[in-house]
């Protein structure tokens, strides 16, 4: 077989000729095509009991694969295609029972089912489902990214797209089509599992690991991706081959689109009639033969690269099935043709849907080969198309999708502490607060998409995702606003309500000045432990004090803006309890005398040349030309002739690390006529690696008790006065006798980069003195540690030892006992590409001339401005793995922060009185090791029983109700989900199991009235999740055959004692006893 491709990013090109005899054309993506190169760690092969030869069994799955969000936006994608899809579908169905088809994303489905969708078509529709003809495949609201989301995310919008099966239809899905994300994580399978999957399906892998696992029929095997889940939470895995879920494209006795009969969609509406582009040529007794021929020949080339004669053989591609009728008609003749000649042909095929093939399969009963080690990161489509670039694209619309899930997350847990809050009168509007954040529950599941969060869509999608995530973040800010307004009024007093203004977190300056004396600020923290640290906010007179509610003084530090004209930073200790909400005041004071909060000390050093050369051992650390910041962990030290850091100094050990951090730029590949260029994938520089960004640094150093910061500020030749890169270095102290290991123990680095030149790729490069031998340890979607060995020998040697860094990376020197590790509040690419260096991408600005991405506008042109923060850890290994999970978690939650405007008066009057804290329902802190993954108020209605959620799933539809139920939303079920933070053996205290008494956690609430332990996704109990046993091959643990049911340990019904063991994530449904208001 002759294969050869023509990459240009996704839009790609690639030809495959079938025994020299016709032409196949992709769809607009490319899949991994055949390739003569050797894997170099293959995964699978024969293990001896494969099936005997008999004839292939091909089962079709019909299917279109509809992103929600890529080049077009939703609403486009609805008027033109997707709405048809589901029309025409459920029509056709309904005329022949042997026909099948799988629903994938539950975005575009849910939207025809509650805007398109009669009556009529809804009880087809269940008709369907109930008769197995159309399977609900995966069942998220997206089929989401594996790379760059973040497994809470990932978790919530699957939850989102589960509940609303399972409450319309009461079924739950169970099998993974998870044909288009770009690169296969090893959390993907682990939380599939968990959720009460059967069976995975992938197919974006490395073209030649799959080139590789299909001469070796390795494309099956059972992954246990988690060492610390074991063998509980494996699963069947099935990679695509290189055809992946398109059927053949253009056919050498037809100009059209092969066995595409209704065309290509037309946007931005349907064209009248019925007639598309490139609609293939109608199945006809004349041609049939030809027809038959090609798809014979390609099922029987596919088959060769599997184990057993079931074959899966996908019928469909992006936007198909739009006109289901036309498909179907010229299906069946085909079907029906090579059936009535399947003798002859030696194939035998029937339209089937995945869990049908799936089901074959596992009839078989086969020993497959295990795999227990790595993943599928990065993903490479061909030798120099290394698909890291997205790492790190649209780093914005990154940003603002993490910052959604955590307001998501400060939203939920508030909501539920609220509607659980003993004596309370509650005022507000329940059923507005639980629309607004299932809003926010819905458009951050939307942006979790495979084109969303990666950031490779269009740039009108990239503004449809942050217009969805912004409006529907600011209505839950909103509801919270009414939350905390009721939690904090005095009940009984007529006084004066109080106002929530606004939220003051990041990027927005609160107004403290002589009109408004005694400004009231609400901090709320969102996690399950107690937090200590130092709250940041933006205010426009540097003349404050900052009291308490008992009216104490606390400890803060205004320091300087950092632009003239800019607003002041003040920073004021707070300590707050789990899940709770905590009110501080800010003093306006006429004099600066009058103040207790310090000022800090700007000492600014003039711009100098940079001279990026390394480390010298022998510099001394002291002296005229260093300039030093500390606190009682770190000491940092800078060159002054370069402005450059210097070394980071660990006091607790006492260890010295010579250290230098400068921002370098990658030229891109631009030039499509000489190859692969960078694209909105695609990560491919040009040149002997990245180049020193800028001509001079700036220093100003800022001292204070409590924040000690530097800021760093690089010039170019061209603008010596406006600065492209700003970066700014925070260390922390608490006030005397509140020390923390978190707040001392970590370095805050803020980015301002941007607008980048065109064709330029920067990073952040850290140098250091460590002996890592190039392994980089990242956190595949912050849930499992990857370790990233170098990979010699690559055509892309930069980009193809590139990693997404979504939560944690760190390199170490073992022999030193010494570990650097790098946490990010948004995904960027990371790579180790030198002893002793770790580089984070931070932005990237590409102009090409590939036609294709021009033409559909899938561009990085525009001159972003990015704003991440990175936080530092460095330390001895133990010390660093007991800090890094639960830090991170600080990053990504930080307290909710809202001012309230009160007539003075009666805020004096609540100070004098030493009112209590507005919440003084004060939970227990978690145990180190646990986090609270989530606790909310679904809403949904579905029983907790399935039998009697069925029951009434069936008493509805004989009522003539086809949608879900229109009851009032149920408020008083808790979804919670405790996640054990560490893996078996990262750390030797922390990654002992944990046992927790919830009775005893949420007391504070009220006593438990029932508790049910649920699937991942809470729509199984979990002692009902009976997941198929599969056998395994050579299998190391003690079993060769064991039930996949549950989690890690044990069930006990009656109990609210429970034990979670290394990374064991347990699910809940709770109510509590209702008390009195």
């Amino acid at each position: 077989m002759l294969s050869m491709a023509i990459l240009q990013g996704r839009g790609a090109f690639w030809v495959v000729l079938l025994q020299g005899a016709f032409m196949l054309l992709l769809s607009s993506r490319p899949v991994v095509h055949a390739s003569l190169a050797r894997a170099q760690s293959p995964t699978g092969g024969s293990n001896g009991d494969d099936a005997t030869p008999t004839m292939i069994q091909a089962f079709i799955i019909p299917h279109s694969h509809m992103d929600v969000g890529w080049i077009y936006t939703v609403q486009e994608s609805m008027e033109a295609y997707a709405a048809d899809v589901y029309t025409t579908v459920v029509a056709n169905l309904v005329k022949d029972s042997k026909r099948r088809f799988i629903a994938v994303e539950q975005e575009f489905f849910r939207l025809w089912w509650t805007t398109v969708a009669s009556d009529t078509q809804k009880k087809q529709t269940h008709q369907l489902v109930q008769s197995g003809q159309l399977e609900f495949i995966i069942g998220g609201q997206v089929m989401h990214d594996e790379a760059v989301s973040e497994y809470s995310a990932t978790i919530q919008q699957m939850t989102e797209g589960h509940s609303f099966i399972y409450e319309t239809f009461g079924k739950r899905p169970r099998f993974s089509w998870h044909v288009d994300p770009f690169g296969a994580s090893s959390a993907t399978p682990t939380l599939f599992a968990l959720m009460g999957f059967d069976a995975h399906l992938t197919s974006r892998i490395d073209y030649d690991i799959k080139e590789q696992m299909q001469k070796n029929k390795g494309l099956q095997f059972m992954w246990r991706a988690s060492p610390s889940l074991g063998e509980s939470q494996q699963i069947f895995t099935h990679v695509m081959d290189q055809y992946s879920y398109c059927t053949p494209g253009r056919l050498p006795f037809s100009l059209k689109t092969g066995f595409y009969w209704n065309g290509y969609a037309v946007f931005p509406k349907p064209p009248p009639g019925v007639s598309y582009p490139d609609m293939s040529l109608p199945v006809t007794n004349e041609n049939i033969k030809k027809y038959a021929a090609v798809l014979v020949d390609n099922i029987k080339q596919r088959a060769a690269w599997f184990r057993t004669q079931q074959l899966l053989w996908p019928w469909g591609c992006d936007k198909q099935f739009f006109n289901a009728t036309i498909q179907f008609e010229n299906m069946d003749k085909l079907v029906a043709y090579i059936n009535q000649n399947a003798k002859s042909l030696g194939v035998q095929v029937q339209y089937a849907t995945l869990g049908e093939y799936f089901q074959a399969v596992h009839q078989t009963n086969l020993s497959w080969a295990l795999k227990q080690e790595g993943d599928y990161l990065s993903y490479s489509s061909a030798a120099n198309a290394a698909w890291t670039g997205f790492y790190t694209s649209r780093s914005a619309l990154k940003g603002i999708a993490r910052r959604a899930q955590s307001t998501l997350h400060a939203g939920e847990t508030l909501f539920s502490i609220y509607l659980h809050q003993p004596k309370l009168n509650r005022t507000v509007n329940t059923t507005e607060v639980l629309n607004s954040l299932q809003g926010l529950r819905w458009a951050s599941a939307e942006v979790q998409h495979h084109d969303g969060i990666t950031g490779t869509d269009s740039v009108k999608v990239k503004g449809m995702f942050e217009d969805h995530l912004e409006t529907a973040e600011n209505k839950t800010l909103a509801s919270m606003k009414k939350v905390f307004q009721d939690l904090i009024k005095n009940p009984g007093r007529d006084e004066e309500e109080p106002d929530i203004l606004t939220s003051v977190g990041p990027g927005r300056i609160l107004d403290v000045n002589r009109d408004k004396p005694l400004a009231p600020i609400l901090v709320y923290n969102s996690l399950g432990w107690s937090v200590k640290r130092l709250v940041q906010t933006s205010i426009t007179d540097p003349n404050v004090t900052v009291i308490d509610i008992h009216g104490r003084d606390i400890g803060s530090q205004v320091n300087p803006p950092l632009e003239p004209g800019g607003p002041y930073h003040l920073f004021f200790y707070a300590q707050l309890a789990p899940l709770n909400l905590h009110m501080y005041y800010i003093k306006y004071k006429t004099h600066p005398s009058d103040t207790t909060a310090h000022h800090g000390k700007l000492e600014s050093l003039g711009a100098v040349a940079l001279d990026i050369t390394p480390s010298k051992d022998t510099k001394p650390m002291q002296g005229a030309d260093v300039k030093s910041i500390s606190n009682d962990c770190f000491e940092v030290t800078y060159d002054t002739t370069t402005n450059m850091l210097m070394a980071i100094t660990d006091k607790k050990n006492g260890k010295t690390i010579p250290m230098e951090q400068v921002f370098m730029e990658y030229y891109s590949h631009y030039n499509a006529m000489f190859g692969q260029t960078s694209n909105l994938y695609v990560f491919r520089p040009w040149g002997a690696g990245p180049h020193t960004a800028g001509e001079s640094a700036k220093l100003d150093i800022v001292t204070g008790p409590y924040v000690n910061e530097t800021r760093q500020s690089i010039f170019n030749m061209y603008d010596p006065k406006n600065s492209r890169f700003v970066v700014t270095l925070r260390i922390f102290d608490l006030p005397h006798s509140h020390n923390d290991d978190i707040v001392c123990g970590h370095i805050e680095l803020d980015f301002k980069v941007g607008p980048l030149m065109p064709n330029k790729e920067l990073v952040y490069r850290f140098s250091t003195k460590l002996d890592s031998s190039r392994v980089l340890y990242t956190n595949d979607n912050g849930f499992q540690t990857m370790k990233r060995t170098w990979r010699p020998n690559k055509p892309e040697p930069e980009a193809q030892n590139y990693y997404p860094l979504v939560s944690t990376a760190y390199i170490e020197s073992p022999k030193d006992d010494i570990r650097l590790t790098v946490m990010a509040e948004r995904s960027h690419g990371v790579g180790s590409l030198n002893n002793g260096q770790m580089e984070v991408m931070l932005l990237r600005r590409l102009i090409t001339n590939s036609g294709y991405d021009d033409k559909n506008n899938l561009t990085l042109e525009e001159p972003e401005v990015a704003m991440p923060t990175l936080w530092l850890l460095l330390g001895n290994r133990t010390h660093s793995s007991e800090l890094q999970r639960r830090a991170w978690l600080h990053l990504e939650n930080p307290p909710i922060i809202m001012a309230v405007n009160q007539n003075p008066e009666v805020l004096q009057k609540k100070l004098k009185g030493n009112s209590p804290n507005p919440l003084p329902t004060v939970l227990t802190d978690l145990p180190l090791n646990v986090h609270l993954l989530t606790m909310k108020i679904p809403g949904w209605t579905y029983k907790t029983s399935h039998k009697e959620h069925l029951r009434s799933l069936q008493a509805r539809l004989r009522q003539g109700s086809y949608d879900r139920s229109e009851e009032d939303p149920n408020l008083d079920r808790i979804l919670l989900r405790l996640q054990h933070l560490y893996e078996k053996g990262e750390h030797p205290v922390l990654s002992k199991p944990a046992t927790i008494d919830l009775a005893k956690f949420l007391s504070p609430l009220g006593t438990i009235a029932s508790i049910s332990e649920r699937s991942l996704t809470a729509i199984w109990q979990a002692d009902q999740v009976k997941r198929w046993t599969w056998k395994v091959k050579d299998d190391p643990s003690a079993s060769q055959q064991f039930n996949n049911s549950g989690a890690a340990t044990p069930r006990a019904r009656n109990t609210t004692i429970f034990t979670l063991n290394p990374q064991e994530i347990k699910t809940f449904f709770i109510t509590l006893q209702k008390t009195e208001a």
